[in-house]
């Protein structure tokens, strides 16, 4: 769905369009996907987050923060959003690198928003922090979450358990 592979058969469709056809910017613009492992780039916080198209200023990346209620996070930061996290290893826990991920999707308001594992690896504390965020993130808009912990997946409107290709459960 997100592109990284091709259908062996079939096409995938969203809204009335087989997403093969469209242009890579448009299926990024479309349909985001959070992997479990979040990349950074060397430099602050900041930095990282305007990695997004359209190079959002620092006011509206802050109202993103706001929004997701990842302010006190941010503030908890040496230097808030100019904190410098290098390239992130040992830096930042998956869960802080997760919340990085959620701010950017917040950035580019996808109509899709693909979770790969985004709870996976990380602790209780970060675990409701992120999952408050994402809870802020399902709004308006479709959200499909690839996970194996309960708590995250239990929250959901809507679980389609699948096992080897197949469907075990549907509610």
């Amino acid at each position: 769905m997100t592109g990284l592979y091709a259908p062996d058969s079939g096409t995938v469709r969203y809204d009335g369009h087989d997403l093969a056809t469209l242009a890579p910017t448009e299926l990024r613009r479309r349909i985001v996907l959070i992997p479990q492992r979040v990349h950074l780039i060397e430099g602050t916080l900041l930095d990282n987050l305007r990695l997004v198209p359209g190079d959002p200023d620092e006011q509206r990346i802050a109202e993103a923060v706001d929004h997701l209620g990842l302010a006190n996070w941010v503030r908890s930061l040496d230097e808030g959003l100019h904190t410098d996290l290098g390239r992130g290893t040992g830096r930042l826990s998956a869960g802080e690198l997760q919340l990085i991920g959620l701010v950017r999707a917040a950035l580019l308001d996808p109509a899709v928003l693909v979770l790969d594992e985004a709870t996976a690896d990380i602790d209780p504390e970060t675990a409701r922090t992120l999952e408050t965020a994402i809870d802020t993130l399902r709004t308006d808009r479709t959200l499909i979450v690839i996970a194996h912990r309960e708590a995250t997946i239990k929250r959901l409107p809507r679980i389609i358990r699948l096992d080897e290709n197949a469907l075990l459960a549907h509610n």
